[in-house]
Parts: C-alpha cells; structure tokens; sequence
C-alpha cells in the first residue's frame, strides 16, 4: 500500500510480549509528524537516522519503552497498512529470517530494535544461531538498560554491525557503536550523546559514525590476530611443524597470498589444520566438514588453500573474488621422436606429396598441349613460316639429344622428362619456341623455385633437430591419437594414479593440471607432456563466513593481485622450483633450458635417402626381367611361326 506516494511493506514478528516489524521506506526526518506527546523515542531514532536518506528501516518492538504506543500510533496514522497483531509464545524465526533476508537491491537495510532487554538478547541470539549476520544490515538498539552492551557482548559476532542508544537519565541517551577488538572479541566505544527535554530543547552530536564504511573499517586490522584453516598441500598452501608443536605456514602460492593480505591490511594469523585434514563438503543432514567447515563454524576467520567454490559451499559460507583458476587438461606421455629413416618426406605431408606427383605429370602434358596447338595455328596462318620453323626441336636418337623435329610434333614423353628435370633444378633441354609454352615454363620455373628452397630448409631442419609426433593438445588430438593406440582417457581417481596409468601403459589421463603437472614432475621426470587447450575452469577463492564484513577489502586487495600477475608469478615459481630440484643430478645439473648442439648428419638421418635409391634400383632390375620375358615369349611365338 501506500502514503504520499511512499509504499509500505509489513512483517509481523511476535515476542514473548507484544512486538511488531514495520518495514517502510525512509525519505526524510519530518515525515512522521511527531507531536510531544510521543516523547522522546521518535526524536531520538530520527536523530540516529537523519544522515541516512532514502533507506529500508524495519521497526521491531514490544511496547516496554516509553513513547512506543504514540509511535505506532503515528505510523498507523501516517500508513494505513500497519498492522498489529497479539504475540506469539515465542519470536518468529521465520518472519525474522524475511526480514534479514528478503533484499532485491544492494541497498543497506537497518534493523530499529525497540524491545526489552530479553527480547533483545532473544533476537540477537536467534541471529548468531542461524548465521544471519550480513554485511547489508545495520542494527539499531534503544533501551533503558546501560548495562544491555555487556550482556551483548556475549552473543553479537564479527558480522553485525550495531549502534545502540543507552538511557542514562530520563532525558539523555549515550550512544555505541560495536567494533571487534584485538582479542578478537565484539565490543563497544562510545561515539556520542544525545539529550532532550522538550521539542525546543533537543540536541545531540557523534564524535565518529555510528556505522563507519566497511571499507574503511577494514582497511586496517588494527593487529588482530585472525585464525586461518588450511591443509598441507604443496604448491599451495605447504605447512611445517616446529618443535614445540606449533603448525606454521611455510611456503606455497596461497601462503604468498596470505602474508600480502596480513602485510598489507595489518593483521598476523594462526594455521589451524581440521579435523579430517579436508577441503569441506556439506553432507546431507547439514554438516559441514573440513575447512569449509571451520569457517561456517565460525572456528576460523578465513580458508585458503585451492578451495573451489561450489554452490553447495556458497550456502554455508562466503567467498572472496576468485583469485586462482585450477584448469582441465590432458595429460599423457611426451611425444616419441620420429623414425628418421623416412625423414625425407617429413618436410611435407602427404597430402602435399600427393599434390606435386599429379602436378608434375600433369605439368608435361600440358606443355605439350600448348606447343601443339601453337605449332597448329603457326601452321595454317603462315605456311611459310612453319616450312622455316621445321627442323627446331630436340629429338632422341640413340640416347643422344639431336635437332631435327618440332616440339609441337615430339611425344609427351620429353616434356614430361623435362619438367621433372625442372623439379629437381637441373634444367629444361626444351627450347620455348611460343610465348604461350614460355609462361608455362616461366611460371613452373618460379613453382619449382620456391618449392625447393623450402624443402631444403625444411629438410636441413629435420634432419639437424630432432622431430616428434604430433602432441595431445585438444580433445581433438586425443581422438586422433587413437588410431596410434592411444587408449581412451581416465577421468576417475586421484592425480597420482592416473599419472600411473599414463606411464605404465599408453594412456592419456584428464583431470586438474596442477595436480597433475606436479605427479607427472615428480614421477615421469620430463617423459610426460600437458595439453596447451585447457577446459572447465575451477574458480579458487578465499572462504569467509556468512556475512563477514571483511570479504569486501579482501577482494579489493586480491584483485590487485591478480590484475598485477603476482598470483600467477607465484604459481609459476613454486613449480619450476619443484621441477629444478627434481631433475637436479639427473641430467648433470642442466635444466630444461639446455641448448641442444647441432650434430653432423649420419648415415641415421640419410638413410631415406638410400632406401629411394634402392627401391628405384630394385624396380629398374624388375622391369628389365620384365621386358626381358616379354621379348623372350615374343621371340619364340616368332619362330613357332
């Protein structure tokens, strides 16, 4: 419903006594029109309100306090949709969770507490319970007991941010703000005052806000000494035990991340490991193991140690900003080295072999077509000048190369013996007589050029360096790799068995590349080779619990970490340390990094070359006994006749 155009929303929670919640949107100080017969509650929540413009308010009260019937009398009067219901043996957790609980916006949302000591200490209890501090709600307190701030004490934790109004005398209020103080503890400094007698004599002042900025707050730890929940589990977060038992963090890419954090927000922690040595899971009657669960257990102050964030875990507790992605990849053993009895035809695939053997027969076919078909029109055109052009072209006679017949009238046979020989750059025999048959030549010339000097060098390089078969780099790769009896992945089982796999048979393992890269270091040495395409990115983040209010200056930090690259620099460090002190003494001290020598070529890298030879050998021998029963079967059906 509505007033002047302002809407109004109602929650109802019952008390042991009499109480209500008035939600409703707050725009100015005036707009209940108070009168003196209210007292001196609704000038002092206006008052505590005033810097505030344009918030959510929620009114729970029990009518205990003076003022409290003519203040819902005033809003009755200014909306007509409150209501007021008789009370309920105890507090509605229910109602109360709507309250806390029901946000749309980003907008803050503060909680105006007007009961009695017990029912006040009832709620907040209710709320420690259930976890429903939260960063979005501000927690307002008015009572006559001085002494309620020492019972809270007890009950409020890190996460609820609450100013309470102390009545002093009869016409004065002190005014706290609650804060956590190096112990760790909640507490509460006095910000200010606030007294009244009549409406011209109404006065108070803050010395500090009485809700400052999170940020702000947080900013500086003041030294606190936060308790923080890991695992020892290298590269990330590897522990070390002293002699009198203390558990200290000792190195790894999260323990970096740590100690910037304490460095920089002015905090020193405390390593607690779990129980089950668990990252955390929570289980079907609403547990929660591990270190998640010593952060929703409130037992710790913050988690970090490669901990995925899961929707399940995100109902327990919150996390920082992803910092740290722990990839899928392939991994399976390092590429084999090529037979380099056949490294002749590495240079091009076999596709491309394909293509110049069709080309280079087609090549003198073509030649001869044109030097044809020119030697056609010459001759109908200029009869004269085909009688002088006669007796031009190269012609075979008795192995020897003579002048005394047409290129257009020789067989295609010597053009196709002289492009081959233009393949392999040792020359054309055949004069161009015709502009036509001369691009042809000019053009394969150019062709025969280029491809050359690209063998070559592609040769040299292959038969210099050592060459490998084709790698795992995609879930592509891996389905081609089975028609080399690649067996199909592994996606079950913890890291080091499947890095197990992958080296007793001829297996590729997918799964989490950091622990994998770190198994197959410590177990494959260098035979062993990671997919560059990497696949379903885990986010990692810090774990905080629900509410906490220090989760925004983390993220702060932690982004300029990752956008600066440290988080990564750091990842990459702890493992190429790893891998320097694994392969160190196995090769001499030389790492990865070692430049390979070039050798002198053997009768290993050549011995293509030799099998060419021989195999053109073998088949001239065969095609001789050929012809040579050939013209003996032909010699005798002669004289048989």
């Amino acid at each position: 419903m509505s007033g002047d155009g302002n809407q109004i929303t109602v929650v109802i929670v019952g008390s042991q006594k009499f109480m209500v919640l008035v939600i409703f949107r707050y725009e100015t100080c005036t707009l209940l029109g108070y009168d003196m017969e209210v007292g001196l509650l609704v000038p002092l929540v206006l008052f505590l309100l005033q810097p505030l413009q344009h918030i959510e308010v929620v009114i729970i009260h029990d009518y205990t306090l003076p003022g409290v019937n003519k203040l819902v009398e005033s809003f009755s009067e200014r909306w007509a949709a409150t209501t007021l219901l008789t009370a309920t043996p105890a507090p509605d957790l229910s109602q109360l969770l709507v309250a806390l609980t029901s946000f749309h916006t980003n907008d803050l949302r503060y909680m105006v507490l007007l009961c009695s000591a017990n029912t006040t200490w009832t709620v907040f209890d209710m709320v420690s319970r259930h976890n429903l501090e939260s960063k979005r709600v501000r927690w307002l307190v008015v009572t006559e007991n001085l002494h309620l701030a020492d019972s809270l004490r007890n009950i409020l934790r890190e996460g609820s941010m609450v100013g309470l109004a102390a009545q002093v005398t009869s016409n004065m209020y002190k005014i706290f703000s609650s804060y956590v103080n190096h112990n760790n503890q909640m507490s509460f400094q006095e910000v200010g005052a606030w007294r009244g007698q009549n409406e011209d004599r109404r006065k108070g002042s803050l010395l500090r806000p009485l809700f400052p900025e999170i940020v702000n707050l947080y900013r500086d730890f003041q030294g606190r000494q936060l308790v923080t929940s890991a695992v020892d589990y290298w590269p990330f977060f590897e522990l070390k035990v002293l002699e009198n038992g203390t558990t200290i963090a000792w190195r790894g890419t999260d323990v970096h991340v740590i100690n910037t954090l304490s460095s920089y927000l002015n905090f020193t922690y405390r390593v607690e490991v779990p129980a089950d040595q668990m990252w955390g899971t929570v289980k079907k009657d609403g547990t929660v193991t591990g270190m998640v669960g010593e952060v929703a257990n409130r037992r710790a102050h913050l988690a970090l140690d490669e901990i995925t964030i899961t929707d399940s875990r995100e109902t327990v507790v919150d996390f920082s900003n992803p910092y740290f992605f722990d990839t899928t990849s392939i991994v399976s053993r390092a590429p084999a080295e090529k037979n380099r009895s056949l490294a002749v035809f590495y240079p091009f695939t076999s596709l491309i072999w394909i293509i110049l053997v069709i080309v280079t027969l087609l090549m003198g076919p073509l030649g001869y077509l044109f030097s044809r078909v020119h030697h056609q029109l010459t001759q109908t055109f200029d009869s004269t000048h085909n009688e002088r052009s006669r007796n031009v072209g190269p012609s075979f006679d008795s192995g020897r190369i003579k002048w005394g017949s047409e290129p257009g009238l020789r067989g295609v046979e010597m053009f196709c013996f002289n492009m081959f020989r233009t393949i392999i750059i040792q020359g054309n025999l055949l004069p161009a007589s015709s502009w036509p048959l001369r691009l042809v030549f000019f053009s394969w010339y150019a062709f025969c050029v280029i491809l050359y000097a690209v063998y070559a060098g592609t040769l040299t390089s292959y038969l210099t360096r050592p060459s490998f078969e084709k790698p795992i780099d995609s879930l592509e790769d891996l389905l081609e790799a089975r028609e080399r009896g690649v067996v199909g992945a592994y996606t079950t089982g913890t890291s080091t068995a499947k890095i197990f796999e992958v080296a007793e048979k001829n297996t590729a393992a997918i799964g989490a590349i950091v622990g994998f890269e770190l198994d197959a270091i410590r177990y494959l040495g260098k035979d062993y080779y990671i997919a560059r395409n990497n696949f379903c990115p885990q986010p990692c983040g810090i774990v905080c619990p629900s509410g906490a209010p220090y989760t925004p200056i983390l993220n702060m930090v932690l982004s300029q970490m990752v956008q600066s690259g440290l988080v990564d620099k750091w990842h990459r460090n702890e493992v190429d340390t790893f891998k320097q002190s694994a392969f160190q003494g196995k090769e001499g001290g030389q790492g990865e990094g070692t430049n390979v020598a070039v050798k002198p070529l053997t009768l290993d890298h050549l011995q293509g070359a030799f099998y060419i030879l021989a195999s053109g050998a073998l088949l001239a021998a065969n095609v001789l006994f050929i012809e040579g029963v050939a013209h003996y079967l032909t010699s005798s059906h002669s004289s048989a006749k």
